[in-house]
């Protein structure tokens, strides 16, 4: 999911991520998504933050990460 996520083109990821309710939804199906195709101890807890108190504003931090670097925080995947 996270792939296609990011396949977007820039300005639809920001606006998703820019936007309160909005970015935590997408925060959450990211972040379980990455949990569920890699099975670590790292993506779990962040998916769990995300889930249980600071999903908005981890969406706001990946909405500025998509703007200056096209990458979502504490992942792997950039698009060149």
């Amino acid at each position: 999911m996270l792939k296609k996520f990011m396949e977007l083109s820039k300005t639809v990821r920001i606006v998703l991520l820019a936007i309160p309710f909005i970015n935590w939804i997408v925060e959450l199906v990211l972040r379980w998504s990455l949990f569920i195709e890699k099975k670590d101890l790292g993506s779990l807890l962040v998916a769990l933050v995300a889930t249980f108190g600071f999903g908005v504003i981890l969406g706001w931090v990946d909405a500025i990460f998509t703007f200056m670097e096209d990458k979502i925080v504490l992942t792997d995947i950039k698009i060149n």
